[in-house]
């Protein structure tokens, strides 16, 4: 739990701020969180181990409600070896939970585990209309989902009980993707192998109890392609679906990057577009991105060739076209993961990079800000910290529109951390209305339906002709834009398992933040 400061501790935390925003200085502050003020008025805080556990905690997700909650996600090897300082994380057990309420962090919990599992891994989460969190993650084979309130998430009992979306899958890094619609709906994407391999989306419309017939959105793989990892899907201004993800090749490395998008709420998909290919002399052509950016404009950010920089794509008109690419931040190179544009409550864009310096090899986390036409230069908002230097695989999202929270995996050692920017020009959102303090209850289970996979691939449109070879440029309304996430948590009935779970939890309480 973050410990109160004491009433002269918060006064002189208040002037750090106010002088910082004054002067545009990097500030320290005494016991106050360290003060970074940046010309677009960014105030972010101390680096915060986040886990701060010996076992191995590793590859976070990051979500935020209308409640004003932040609810962070990771995999943990509960009650594994200890980790010594110099070892590099691995798949965990299980998936811990801890909440941010605006002035607290809940103690970790676990909150997700399948006795006949060992491996809890790669978790996605996405928050719906009506605030209830829904998660999936990945197992020693398959996929697995199950959702809870995001008010009542710090308990295991309010989760339903966790249910098989996909078999004879898994086993890469970040091979499932979940997304809530605005009318309600959920979607995933996922990976699968065995004797149809490909990226297949499924959906939801009753919450999450049943899931329709799974449709492939991927071609056969070509020559060099061995494997699917690094999928996402999003939904823009219009409710248009968009997917991107990347193969591989036999020695692991990024070989494609790949989009597709349904105008149709999932019905049906377009052919996919490959927007990146390995050719000899690159490296990787990997960790594909997507954010959407007001009602019509896409931005996809990816890794093409070598480790320098990236390269940025946008569309205007919903993906049916985009732009070509365009190298961006030259001034860092590394591949530690995503690069993320998040939208604060104002419209403005943010870019959150993991990556390091070129000329002084200062590993971390680093930020720029869209101007509507480009990226600014990045600035470090964590190179020095203990999690700095082997920092991997961050995670980001945006609190009431005006607060943006990011998480990433120290590598070396495995903790989870965690940075907090607050946007003094943007007006907060207003909270929504908490439900009535009910007893948490055991959720019901949700139906273990596992969908069916469809030998149909259906795509109504194809690509432009030309968006190969389309200029970076495009004018929208006569402005020119140089680039504009079975079996159950259960309620043990056994004591063995019982004093497991206890024994977790009493640990968790030990924990200092």
């Amino acid at each position: 739990m973050v410990r109160k400061a004491t009433k002269v501790s918060k006064i002189g935390s208040w002037l750090c701020v106010l002088l910082a925003l004054i002067s545009g200085y990097t500030l320290y502050c005494g016991n106050a969180e360290l003060c970074i003020a940046q010309s677009d008025d960014i105030i972010w805080s101390k680096p915060l181990n986040l886990s701060n556990t010996p076992q191995s905690s590793g590859n976070p997700a990051i979500v935020a409600d209308s409640y004003g909650y932040v609810h962070v996600f990771w995999s943990e090897e509960v009650a594994g070896e200890a980790m010594r300082p110099e070892d590099m994380g691995r798949s965990g057990n299980t998936i811990l939970y801890t909440r941010w309420d605006g002035a607290n962090w809940t103690a970790p919990v676990d909150i997700l585990f399948v006795p006949s599992e060992q491996i809890a891994d790669f978790v996605a989460v996405d928050v719906d209309t009506e605030n209830r969190l829904h998660a999936i993650w990945t197992g020693q084979s398959n996929f697995y989902y199950s959702n809870a309130p995001s008010w009542q998430a710090d308990s295991a009992h309010v989760w339903s009980t966790p249910i098989i979306l996909a078999s004879d899958s898994a086993r890469s890094a970040w091979e499932s993707d979940i997304m809530a619609d605005a009318s309600g709906g959920l979607h995933v994407i996922y990976s699968k192998r065995g004797d149809m391999p490909g990226i297949y989306h499924i959906r939801s419309l009753d919450g999450g109890q049943t899931w329709s017939e799974a449709v492939r959105l991927s071609e056969p793989f070509g020559p060099l392609e061995r494997s699917f990892c690094h999928v996402k899907i999003i939904a823009d201004g219009m409710g248009y679906l968009h997917a991107v993800w990347q193969t591989t090749q036999d020695e692991g490395y990024g070989q494609a990057v790949y989009y597709a998008r349904s105008v149709d709420n999932g019905e049906h998909w377009s052919a996919p577009w490959q927007f990146g290919y390995r050719d000899p002399g690159d490296t990787f052509v990997e960790w594909p991105y997507l954010t959407a950016y007001g009602v019509s404009e896409i931005h996809l950010i990816y890794i093409d060739g070598g480790t320098q920089g990236r390269l940025h794509r946008i569309s205007l008109d919903n993906g049916r076209t985009w732009s070509g690419s365009h190298h961006i931040i030259p001034e860092l190179e590394g591949v530690n993961g995503y690069v993320i544009p998040v939208v604060d409550g104002a419209g403005n864009m943010h870019l959150i990079a993991n990556m390091r310096t070129r000329a002084g090899q200062l590993v971390g986390i680093y930020y720029a800000r869209w101007n509507r036409n480009s990226w600014s230069p990045t600035i470090p908002i964590d190179n020095s910290s203990a999690a700095a230097s082997s920092a991997h695989y961050t995670a980001a999202t945006v609190r009431l529109g005006n607060e943006i929270y990011i998480v990433y995996n120290q590598l070396q050692g495995s903790e989870i951390w965690l940075l907090r920017g607050m946007l003094s020009s943007v007006k907060p959102l207003p909270t929504a209305e908490l439900p009535s303090p009910i007893e948490p209850t055991l959720a019901a289970p949700a139906v273990n339906n596992v969908p069916a996979v469809s030998e149909v691939i259906s795509r109504p449109s194809q690509p432009s002709p030309d968006w190969r070879t389309q200029p970076y440029e495009q004018s929208s309304g006569g402005e020119i834009l140089l680039f504009s996430l079975g079996t159950s948590v259960l309620l043990v009935g056994g004591v063995m398992i019982w004093m497991r779970v206890h024994n977790r939890r009493q640990i968790c309480r030990e924990r200092k933040f």
